[in-house]
């Protein structure tokens, strides 16, 4: 209670922080500047004069910001005013335009799809011996199964633009050999696999891609043929998919995964030492050490020298402009600026230099600010400092590209919930969010409420990313998390939201780290075993 009573106290002498625009305007474009003219737009302060020239002050012209300048400035679509007249042809007068005119209108898959079928016949005509691409198109919209009539033309392009337009709305078939691997080889072919498989959509579409040669593939592409032929219980053809994964990954953390598959179908024992002695530190790494009772992984030890450092903590400009130097620091910079930084107060910063310094390939796992948590029970303390070195690297200032605030990213809308609904803090402000203090009690009064609902770290960890909906809608499916020969696994890359998919990986791994650290070691073997829903329902808490 007294803990819970000095926080309180604490908000008594908080204060937000308070930008006019013309404040604002002095200051150097970055996400910070963007979201305090985010919150002055929320507002409603400023008038359409002021708003008309604050593009050139937007650092990161999308998202939220965007939607919000465009309500009020609806965008015109630009027309080139040498084609303008073309677009006064419409479905019923298009025949009347000269081929220029025509060419341009027909770029409309939408304006196509609404052509006259006798219309469609006419400008295939014309178009056959110039535009063969356009032909297939519009007698592609004329076949009762568009996209199979691309494949009966052989015509790549004019599949992925009908696959994108029509989106759910077309017939599921299965795709020729000779067809598919033209496919393969296409720059829409990474995107095509990775929504199909995940999504687990066209059945048909999918059981085609097993018939893909490997070495047509590589890296992404690769690795979710070798999760669709698992989907299809053809081991054989998998391994050869994760086999051109792991040979084409750049990244080391994405070669482990692979390898760890490569591992999970042939259980050959080299790979499984492959993977022990990884220098990437990630879920499949960790749990090759566990199997092969190897050394947990090297996590480095920082020693602080300094008392004091000048650098303001809470402000979230210096902390911008830090990031920007740092982020184009040399290795001699990186060596300078480290020097300034080695202080308890700014041990986040000097941190995440070191990391940068030593090209991640050091494993850096702090514990800043442990006094406000020192009180919880050893998993939630893991959790959290999992959660926070995951999201922010503990920079208290740290701001998303979707406004996520502080060490824990709150969005603005959860923590005014809290705050101002659940807490009934007087005057509170989701700035707040920026003291450390604040941000570990609202990520923890967060985490009871989502472990009411959830019982595994990892799952915990895609409700926090993805929220509470998302997670329990991947829970109810009945492919997911289920007994099955390679679950859990499986499901984890099947997670349908890429960001939460990563995201949990990262996070289940800090937390194997802290709980190593924090002296109440866990194995990762356990956490997966409780992954399978019916044993996680009857478990407590890993």
């Amino acid at each position: 209670m007294k803990k819970i009573w000095l926080l309180f106290l604490s908000f008594i002498y908080l204060n937000a922080l308070e930008y006019d625009l013309e404040t604002l305007k002095k200051q150097d474009n970055s996400l910070a500047k963007d979201y305090y003219i985010y919150r002055l737009l929320e507002k409603k302060t400023l008038n359409k004069k002021e708003i008309q020239g604050l593009k050139s002050h937007i650092f990161r012209y999308a998202g939220k910001i965007r939607s919000k300048l465009e309500k009020i400035f609806p965008v015109k679509i630009y027309i080139n005013p040498k084609y303008a007249h073309c677009y006064t042809y419409t479905k019923n007068t298009i025949l009347d335009a000269n081929l220029s005119c025509q060419s341009i209108r027909l770029k409309s898959l939408a304006f196509i799809s609404s052509l006259d079928t006798k219309y469609r016949d006419i400008l295939a005509k014309k178009f056959d011996s110039i535009r063969p691409d356009l032909t297939n198109l519009l007698l592609a919209f004329n076949s009762n199964e568009p996209m199979k009539y691309m494949e009966e033309k052989e015509d790549t392009n004019g599949f992925f633009k009908l696959y994108k337009y029509l989106k759910i709305n077309h017939n599921d078939f299965e795709l020729n050999t000779n067809f598919v691997n033209k496919l393969s080889i296409h720059s829409g072919f990474n995107d095509f696999v990775q929504t199909i498989v995940i999504r687990q959509h066209y059945p048909k579409f999918r059981y085609s891609l097993l018939q893909v040669d490997p070495q047509n593939t590589k890296e992404y592409t690769a690795f979710y043929l070798g999760v669709n032929a698992l989907t299809y219980d053809q081991e054989h053809i998998a391994y050869e998919f994760f086999k051109q994964a792991a040979q084409t990954f750049k990244s080391r953390s994405s070669k482990d995964n692979a390898i760890f598959w490569m591992w999970m179908i042939k259980k050959d024992k080299k790979d499984l030492q492959n993977l022990a002695q990884s220098n990437s530190l990630n879920i499949y790494s960790l749990y090759a050490k566990e199997l092969t009772n190897s050394a947990f992984p090297k996590i480095e030890t920082i020693q602080i020298h300094k008392e004091k450092n000048n650098f303001n903590m809470q402000d979230p400009f210096a902390w911008q402009k830090l990031n920007k130097t740092i982020l184009e620091a040399n290795a001699t910079q990186l060596d300078e600026l480290a020097k300034k930084f080695d202080t308890e107060e700014t041990l986040p910063i000097y941190a995440y230099i070191l990391e940068r310094k030593s090209k991640f390939k050091k494993h850096y796992f702090i514990t800043p600010y442990y006094q406000y948590i020192k009180d919880y029970d050893i998993p939630r303390q893991a959790l959290i400092l999992a959660i926070a070195r995951q999201e922010s690297r503990f920079i208290p200032t740290a701001i998303s590209v979707s406004y996520a605030l502080g060490m824990m990213q709150f969005m603005p809308f959860l923590a005014n919930h809290i705050g101002e609904k659940e807490l009934k803090i007087p005057n509170f402000d989701q700035d707040f969010m920026f003291k450390p203090e604040i941000a570990y009690y609202f990520g923890n009064r967060h985490l009871d409420y989502l472990e009411k609902k959830l019982k595994s770290p990892l799952f915990i960890a895609y409700a926090y990313n993805g929220g509470i909906g998302f997670t329990n809608k991947v829970l109810a499916r009945e492919d997911m998390f289920k007994n099955g020969k390679y679950e859990p696994f499986l499901s984890m890359e099947l997670i349908p939201y890429q960001e939460s998919r990563i995201y949990g990986k990262k996070v289940l791994a800090n937390y194997i780290v802290y709980r190593y650290l924090l002296n109440d070691s866990i194995k990762i073997s356990d956490i997966f075993e409780n992954l399978i829903q019916n044993k996680a329902n009857d478990s407590s808490k890993s």
